[in-house]
């Protein structure tokens, strides 16, 4: 596979940065609803617009129909453009708008990015792969939170957009020069494919999963400022604790989710996203519980969703950037209900509110896995 080492590094380079712009909005959206000069409430709509517009990856695949580098450097722009926009208008309606274009360029990129490897890569050795580009994923926070923190805190709360836009431009450039252009029997859109049961509940798993989660980390910069009076910068520290919890799960799942089997894997990451839920709700009144307990449900969702979509990414073989397609509809509908309803839900019961019905949702995603959808056979 040494075929696939600069085809990778660049995935993995571009998805960092757009996962930096994607992420970076939770631990700051307080900073940012100061910039804009609304509340944190109404900042919550950036959040749950730019999830919901997710819903249109579809549309978007199909619009990169011609070969997945097509539909790689179509969502690297729809992503640049939102970012540049967003910062250069510095006012709510215009972070509105950049916020809906970035919301369609993140989920079309990963749709691309993974059909691209899930191509050239074998099912039984695909999660080391996957894994590879969802390192980046923590990354967002490790690297990218800490970075925007310092920017947010000297140049005000566009300045990481604005450094975005123009990283992906770049990648943008470099797109057309390191990946290969369309091959007879890739991943392309083609028809809608007719869903199995599995395919059908796979979906539901993937909603319920990322509703969890995005419940409980839509309030995080929040609860860390209300509870514990958190400054700009220790957030972005916290912030980048969080990414490592997640890089550890990441890198778990790199080394052991093609061994244990990926429905296995699922089903472990689950149980320790359970946990560290419920571990919040009882313990989250102390920075040093709180953070404990935070990283160790966001270190069962990575394991979760890391081997989740190499197992989605064979589900529908014949159709497979579009099932994939599907799998970022599920997740960015869970995220915008999440975002919409997080911060409405921590005003009312607190962080054990949310904490609490994350960890029943994630228990019905555990029962639909181990009674109702098999491993591949």
């Amino acid at each position: 596979m040494r075929r696939l080492a600069a085809p990778l590094g660049f995935l993995a380079a571009t998805r960092l940065v757009l996962n930096t712009g994607y992420r970076l909005v939770y631990p700051f959206l307080p900073a940012i609803s100061r910039g804009l000069g609304v509340s944190v409430d109404r900042a919550g709509l950036l959040v749950s617009v730019r999830n919901l517009a997710g819903a249109a990856t579809p549309v978007v695949v199909a619009a990169g129909r011609h070969s997945t580098r097509i539909l790689i450097a179509l969502a690297i722009t729809l992503f640049a453009l939102g970012a540049a926009i967003a910062s250069a208008t510095s006012a709510f309606w215009g972070a509105f708008a950049g916020f809906i274009l970035m919301g369609l360029g993140k989920p079309a990129f990963d749709v691309g990015a993974m059909t691209y490897l899930a191509d050239r890569t074998p099912y039984e050795r695909r999660a080391r792969y996957l894994a590879t580009i969802e390192l980046t994923w923590a990354g967002g926070l490790l690297v990218g939170a800490p970075v925007s923190g310092w920017l947010i805190d000297r140049f005000g709360w566009e300045a990481p957009f604005w450094l975005i836009a123009v990283l992906a431009g770049g990648a943008l450039v470099l797109c057309f020069r390191l990946l290969e252009g369309a091959r007879p029997g890739d991943g392309s859109p083609g028809a809608v494919p007719r869903l199995n049961r599995s395919a059908r509940l796979l979906l539901i798993v993937f909603l319920l999963f990322s509703l969890a989660a995005e419940l409980v980390f839509v309030v995080l910069g929040s609860w860390l400022e209300i509870e514990f009076g958190l400054t700009i910068i220790e957030l972005g520290v916290f912030a980048a604790v969080v990414g490592f919890s997640e890089l550890s799960g990441e890198g778990l799942t790199l080394l052991f989710a093609d061994r244990v089997g990926k429905r296995n894997a699922i089903m472990i990451g689950i149980g320790v996203a359970i946990t560290g839920f419920v571990a919040i709700t009882l313990i989250g009144g102390s920075v040093a519980g709180g953070l404990a307990a935070a990283a160790l449900a966001f270190l069962g969702f990575e394991i979760t969703i890391v081997s989740a979509l190499p197992f989605a990414s064979e589900m529908q073989p014949a159709a497979r950037s579009r099932y994939l397609g599907f799998i970022q509809v599920a997740m960015a509908s869970a995220r915008a209900v999440g975002a919409l309803a997080g911060n409405p839900l921590f005003d009312a019961y607190g962080i054990a509110g949310n904490a609490g019905l994350a960890a029943v949702l994630n228990l019905a995603a555990l029962v639909l896995v181990f009674r109702l959808i098999p491993e591949h056979a």
